[in-house]
């Protein structure tokens, strides 16, 4: 799986004619074109129930982007592209999870990394092990996990 970069526009909310309407609590109402709905085909670890998402842009510069449920307004993701802090990252994915994605075609499928910040410590680290990936040609998502020591849970980055 490569980074992000490439197709950020095929995710990104914009306006459809076929539109849901939801509350969330950090963005408020969010109008959504269906077709920009990511389905988990496998719930995320501790959020088994919520497999419908979106992706919001949080910053200009496309750094960092909300994954927000659309079925429960108080979760969101904050999500980067692990390229960004980690050059040469590259999901291991097995083949039966490249078949639930539906990937006929490896440039389809997007990795994101869950961003952990500190407000403490003025800290922030990226989860390596468990990235998102998502296939943009059909909108199916899944958090792989990676058992491999070189990828850390707590990646520590800076801005």
């Amino acid at each position: 799986c490569r980074g992000a970069k490439g197709d950020r526009e095929k995710m990104n909310i914009q306006r459809k004619e076929e539109t849901i309407c939801f509350a969330t609590s950090r963005f408020g109402t969010v109008s959504v074109g269906h077709d920009k709905v990511i389905n988990f085909v496998k719930g995320i670890p501790g959020f088994d129930g919520l497999r419908r998402f979106i992706i919001i842009d949080h910053d200009q510069e496309g750094v960092f982007r909300w994954m927000q449920s659309v079925d429960n307004p108080a979760v969101a993701f904050l999500l980067t592209d692990p390229n960004l802090f980690k050059p040469g990252y590259a999901v291991p994915l097995k083949k039966n999870d490249a078949e639930a994605l539906g990937a006929r075609n490896t440039s389809d499928l997007v990795t994101y990394v869950m961003v952990c910040a500190s407000h403490e410590k003025a800290q922030m680290s990226i989860n390596l092990k468990g990235p998102v990936v998502f296939n943009s040609e059909n909108m199916k998502a899944m958090q792989c996990i990676i058992d491999r020591d070189d990828y850390q849970s707590h990646f520590a980055v800076c801005l």
